[in-house]
């Protein structure tokens, strides 16, 4: 049986508008023009960090902030392609990428501002294909900004970093991470030793690799190691990371949020991870009360709703904190 790519891209854009309204949304899911709209920097996406909607509100919150001249972009449109090569399309899988590159090409942008790691790794390490653009991730351009950055706000945390070692590309973003978090105000760092087992990011795949509890056994210990270490809060550093690693906040000493959460609190902007709120409340009839604005102002059909709320953030009797384990990065 084929795999179902409708389902998979249309419970992207389902969790999206469960969580957002459109006129909260400073990203575009539709091509551009064929010509005459330019752009200094794209801010490429990717699919599934549009199940964290509230990540892609506060970095466009920093880019505004910054007045940068930038687009925005996501979602299935400028899919990388490699939910298609996991599934061994590869030809489909190429064919994407390179669509996805001549949409960049639109814009004429200066550079490339990438956010997920597994775009980074599939055009970078899978297909190694050669950008037009420079290209740097998120957390490494944001570095670059701190100069031009002014805090507004001491953050009173204490913050581990939960990051990726398997090769040069993890280590350096996960560095980047822990440089803007040292750049906030009333901040205070706790080294977390990584666990090299985790591999190039959270996934099921490694979930898979590892067996589940093996899994959970780790990130209960590696939770327990930050807390030990003096944190209150754990940072993720990807948003399959914190999807993933959320729900331990129910039995953890401490809060698990996204880093980029962290560092832009310390700038006076702040949205709330209402997908971790959802996967810690587990109460369908408060999920769907809580995102009936967003289904009226996106049109969603409350029975798919519904299903994908119960299948998500409901906890099956003796499941793990991780549950939504079944999601692709």
């Amino acid at each position: 049986m084929s795999y179902d790519y409708r389902a998979h891209f249309g419970e992207i854009t389902l969790t999206q508008d469960l969580m957002s309204r459109p006129d909260e949304r400073r990203w575009r899911l539709t091509a551009p023009p064929a010509a005459g709209e330019h752009h200094d920097i794209v801010l490429y996406l990717g699919c599934n960090v549009l199940r964290t909607s509230h990540m892609v509100r506060t970095v466009t919150a920093i880019f505004d902030l910054l007045g940068l001249d930038y687009v925005a972009v996501g979602g299935p449109t400028y899919c990388c392609g490699i939910v298609h090569h996991r599934q061994g399309d590869t030809q489909a899988a190429r064919g994407m990428n390179q669509s996805t590159v001549r949409l960049f090409e639109r814009f004429s942008p200066r550079e490339i501002v990438m956010w997920c790691p597994s775009c980074i790794y599939f055009y970078d390490e899978v297909q190694q294909l050669k950008m037009p653009f420079p290209f740097l991730q998120t957390a490494e351009f944001l570095v670059d900004q701190l100069p031009r950055l002014v805090f507004t706000r001491e953050v009173r945390q204490r913050v581990g970093l939960h990051y990726h070692v398997q090769n040069e590309s993890r280590r350096r973003e996960g560095a980047a991470g822990r440089r803007l978090l040292e750049a906030v105000p009333g901040l205070t760092f706790v080294p977390v030793e990584p666990e090299p087992r985790f591999g190039r990011l959270c996934t099921a795949d490694v979930q898979k690799q590892l067996g589940l509890d093996v899994w959970n056994d780790l990130m209960l210990d590696e939770i327990a190691r930050a807390h030990a270490g003096g944190a209150d809060t754990l940072a993720t550093i990807y948003h399959g990371c914190q999807r993933l690693i959320c729900g331990f906040e129910a039995q953890a000493p401490l809060a698990v949020e996204h880093y980029l959460s962290v560092f832009a609190r310390g700038l006076g902007i702040e949205f709330e991870d209402t997908y971790k709120r959802w996967m810690l409340s587990g109460d369908p009839e408060a999920i769907m009360a809580d995102a009936a604005p967003c289904m009226e102002a996106n049109g969603v059909e409350s029975t798919a709703a519904r299903a994908f709320v119960e299948r998500t953030f409901v906890p099956l009797p003796g499941s793990s904190p991780a549950r939504d384990g079944a999601v692709p990065s």
